[in-house]
This record gives C-alpha cells, structure tokens and sequence, in this order.
C-alpha cells in the first residue's frame, strides 16, 4: 500500500510540474539551408547543410527566415550568425531585421566581416528595439561574396517559453 502510495505521489508529482510554464531562455538554432537567395537568377547551393554562394559573378543577397513563438515578448531576440568568408576583398554583411505585421520595418541591427577578414566567423546582434507585438517577424539578411557560406544562426528568445 505504501508503495502505492509513493508511485500516486511521484505520478502526480510529474503531471505538476510539466504543467507549470517554464521561464527559461528559448534558444532555437537554425541550419544555413533555411536561407534563400533574394533573386531567382543568383546560384547557390545548400551542400552539408548550409548556404553557399555558387554565383560566378560576385556577391549575393541571402534571406534567412526566423520562427517566432513569443509574439508578446516584451524584448525582442538576440542573435548570432555562424559563416565563412572566403573573399580576401569582400566582407560577408548581414542585417537582423525586425519588421511590423503589414510589412514596415521597425529595427534593423547590422554587424559583418572586414574585407581582411576570412575564415569562420560568428557574427553578433543585439535584441531589436521593437518588434514584440503580434504579427512582428523577424529575419536575417546577408550579402555574401562568392564561395561564401551561412553555416547557422541562433535566436535567442529571453522571455518565458511557450
């Protein structure tokens, strides 16, 4: 009967505390094959799981989409971008842009890579100053030279969990 007892307790127990919300940071990584290119004519490929600039002609614009589950946060997300650049005279710029539910851009956060700067790179954002209300989406665009790559991005959602 004891026994019993001590399993009904633990059971309910369990059931207790995976009902309660959970207030945690929300960190969501995404592969580089979620990107795009933003122009139908430019090449790419999405080998190894990540973004490559196969364009023979230079730099292209890649849009890097973003789920977003706490669209009452009150502040927005953080973000890093892991890439390559594999130019010796053109760096890799990326934009993290917060944009309004009809399509107005509310906050743009800019970082990228020097032209002398090649190699692996993580690339850094600060939480956009607005962008928290319902509808609010957020997405990263980057100008990549060729041979370029986006390996991963992570968000970083600091309000409670859905």
């Amino acid at each position: 009967m004891v026994r019993i007892r001590k399993i009904v307790g633990l059971f309910g127990l369990a059931v207790l505390c995976a009902a309660l919300p959970s207030f945690a940071t929300d960190i969501k990584d995404y592969a580089g094959v979620n990107c795009a290119a933003a122009h139908s004519n430019n090449t790419y490929s999405l080998l190894n799981n990540y973004f490559l600039n196969t364009t023979s002609g230079g730099a292209i614009r890649a849009i890097c989409p973003v789920v977003r589950d706490r669209v009452s946060a009150s502040n927005g997300p953080a973000a890093t971008m892991r890439v390559h650049d594999a130019s010796s005279t053109e760096g890799i710029s990326c934009n993290w842009i917060s944009m309004s539910g009809n399509g107005t851009s509310l906050s743009v956060m800019f970082d990228d890579t020097t032209a002398a700067q090649t190699g692996d790179v993580t690339l850094s954002f600060s939480a956009p100053t607005s962008g928290t209300a319902a509808r609010d989406h957020y997405f990263f665009s980057c100008l990549l030279p060729q041979n370029s790559r986006i390996y991963s991005y992570r968000v970083v959602e600091n309000d409670q969990t859905d």
